[in-house]
């Protein structure tokens, strides 16, 4: 019996994807850096899609950049996270 309910919130579940999907609903958290949701639509944010453009530029220039010198440039450029 709770095999057959798990099997029945699985699909439910599956189901309430597919329909968001078709609808053009994003789902999830709107947490997306260069984005902002707008009822279940994602909107860019040009001031937070600057900064992403930039890691991008600064990513794609450098093929020996890590994580963490990627970190110190952005700090030296006063960019932070959202908690800073």
């Amino acid at each position: 019996m709770a095999q057959d309910e798990v099997r029945k919130i699985s699909e439910r579940t599956k189901f309430g994807f597919k329909r968001a999907v078709e609808k053009g609903t994003v789902l999830g958290t709107d947490n997306i850096w260069g984005y902002r949701k707008d009822k279940g639509k994602l909107v860019i944010d040009e001031e937070e899609a600057k900064l992403v453009r930039e890691i991008f530029e600064i990513y794609a220039s450098d093929n020996k950049i890590g994580l963490k010198k990627l970190s110190t440039i952005l700090q030296e450029k006063g960019y932070y996270n959202r908690n800073r």
